[in-house]
C-alpha cells in the first residue's frame, strides 16, 4: 500500500510538470525502454539490426521514425517466446486479451508491477475528471474480475464490474442495485441497454458523470443520453495492448496523452505530435518490459491538436478516435444487443484463429470460425447454444468452420450486418 501511494504520487506529480521536464522523463523511459527490448526480447534486437540500429541511435521521440512499425501480426507470428523479454516467468505473468475487432483475439503478458501500475494510471485519470472518495463507479463493459481493495472497504472510492454477457435485464437490476454516481459504459453495450429501457437512462441510474471508452460514441447515442439525463460526459481512449492512452479533461477540448506512458505518433505525421495531422494510431508503452510495444500500429484513427488545453496541463491534447463504430445485432422484435457478449464467449474457444459473425436477416445469424486444426465438437455445440440463449429470441444460428477469411479491405471486420437499423447505426 505504501509503495502504490508513493508510485500515485509521483504519477500525479508528472501532470503537473513543466513541458521541458515532462518531454526529460518520457525520453528517459524511451532510452531504457530500448535498451531493454534490445537486450533482452529476440523479436526487436531482430528488427533494430534489420534497420541498422543501435539503442544509442534511439535518444528522443523524434527517433523513433527510424524503428520499422510492429502489427499485431507481426507479433503473433514472432511468437510468445521472441516477443516476450528472457527472464520473465510467463507462468506468473496477467493475460489480458485484446477485443479481437479485427476477429483475432490476442494475448498480451503483463507482471504483477505492471498491471498496478497500470491500475494507478487509470486510478488518476479518474481523480483528474474528479473522481471522490464518496462515488461510486459502475464499470460496464469489460468482463474481468473484480478486486476489493483495502479502501473500498472502508467505503472510498467505491466501485463494480458489470459484465456484458449477463442478460439486460441484470444488467439493469446490478445498475439499480450499486447506484452509481459514475457510469463507465462501452458505447454498443450502452446502446444496447438504452434500447432496452426506450432511452429512459434515467430510470436505471441517474449518474453525475458518465465515460464512454473502447468505441466511438456517436452523436444519436449521445443526444440520446442527454435527452433525459443532466451527465457530464467523458470520453476515454485505451488499448489492451499498452492501457490508458489518453482521456478528456474536465475543460473538454479534447484527449490528454499520458505521456509519462505512452508515446502516440500518427502514421501521417513526420514525427510524433506533429499538430494539425489524422491518421492510424502508432503507439509505443514506456512501461511495458515484459512483452514490450514499440511503434506498433493500433489502427485507430485520430487527430493531433494544435492548441493546448485551457485546464494547463502539459499533456498533449488529441481528437477523439474516430474509428468506425461496431454494429449491434437486431432481433425479430427490434431489440438491438451488442456485440461485446459475443466476442467474450467466442474467446474462450480453444485453438481459435479468427471469427466473423454475419447478420443475414433479423431471423438469422452466421457465425464463421477458424481453427487451427480441428475444432472441439462438443464445444461448438455449446457456442450454438449460448448464443441463442444470450439472443433469447427466435434466431437461427449457423456455426461454420472455415479454413480462413480473404481480407479484401484494409481492415478486416468480424462483424457484417446485411441490415440497415434505422437510427441505431
Amino acid at each position: 500500500m505504501i509503495g502504490e501511494a508513493l508510485e500515485l504520487r509521483r504519477l500525479m506529480n508528472n501532470r503537473g510538470l513543466p513541458s521541458l521536464e515532462l518531454e526529460a522523463v518520457r525520453d528517459r523511459k524511451l532510452q531504457a525502454l530500448i535498451r531493454h527490448a534490445y537486450e533482452n526480447v529476440p523479436y526487436y534486437r531482430s528488427l533494430f539490426q534489420s534497420a541498422g540500429l543501435l539503442p544509442d541511435d534511439i535518444r528522443t521521440v523524434k527517433d523513433l521514425q527510424h524503428i520499422p512499425i510492429t502489427t499485431k501480426d507481426d507479433l503473433r507470428a514472432a511468437g510468445v517466446e521472441r516477443s516476450t523479454a528472457k527472464g520473465i516467468d510467463l507462468a506468473a505473468c496477467q493475460v489480458v486479451h485484446t477485443s479481437g475487432t479485427t476477429g483475432k483475439p490476442f494475448a498480451i503478458y503483463l507482471t504483477g508491477r505492471e498491471l498496478r501500475r497500470r491500475q494507478l494510471i487509470e486510478f488518476r485519470t479518474l481523480l483528474s475528471i474528479g473522481f471522490r472518495p464518496q462515488d461510486r463507479l459502475a464499470v460496464l463493459g469489460p468482463a474481468q474480475p473484480h478486486a476489493v481493495r483495502f479502501h473500498q472497504r472502508l467505503g472510498f472510492y467505491r466501485s463494480v464490474n458489470i459484465p456484458p454477457t449477463l442478460s439486460l435485464d441484470d444488467q439493469i437490476d446490478q445498475l439499480k442495485r450499486s447506484r452509481p454516481t459514475i457510469l463507465w459504459a462501452y458505447p454498443t453495450v450502452l446502446k444496447a441497454l438504452l434500447c432496452r429501457v426506450n432511452y429512459r437512462l434515467d430510470t436505471v441510474v441517474n449518474p453525475r458523470m458518465l465515460i464512454t471508452s473502447a468505441e466511438v460514441c456517436d452523436e444519436i447515442l449521445k443526444a440520446g443520453i442527454h435527452g433525459n439525463l443532466k451527465t457530464e460526459m467523458f470520453n476515454f481512449y485505451g488499448a489492451n495492448e499498452v492501457g490508458r492512452i489518453a482521456a478528456e479533461c474536465p475543460a473538454h477540448e479534447g484527449l490528454h496523452v499520458n505521456e509519462d506512458h505512452v508515446i502516440l505518433e500518427c502514421s501521417n505525421s513526420k514525427y510524433p505530435g506533429e499538430p494539425g495531422i489524422s491518421g492510424e494510431a502508432v503507439v509505443t508503452s514506456l512501461t511495458a518490459l515484459a512483452q514490450p510495444f514499440i511503434r506498433y500500429r493500433l489502427g485507430d484513427v485520430y487527430k493531433i491538436t494544435k492548441k493546448p488545453c485551457s485546464c494547463g496541463s502539459p499533456f498533449p491534447l488529441i481528437s477523439s478516435p474516430l474509428g468506425r463504430l461496431d454494429d449491434a445485432v437486431k432481433l425479430p422484435s427490434g431489440k438491438i444487443v451488442s456485440l461485446w457478449p459475443f466476442t467474450f464467449i467466442l474467446r474462450k474457444l480453444d485453438r481459435l484463429e479468427q471469427y466473423r459473425i454475419i447478420q443475414e436477416s433479423a431471423e438469422h445469424l452466421v457465425v464463421e470460425l477458424a481453427f487451427r486444426g480441428d475444432p472441439n465438437k462438443d464445444a461448438l455445440v455449446q457456442l450454438r447454444s449460448r448464443f441463442m440463449e444470450h439472443l433469447g429470441e427466435p434466431v437461427r444460428v449457423d456455426i461454420q468452420c472455415v479454413s480462413g477469411f480473404r481480407n479484401d479491405t484494409p481492415k478486416f471486420r468480424s462483424f457484417i450486418s446485411k441490415l440497415s437499423i434505422k437510427g441505431d447505426s
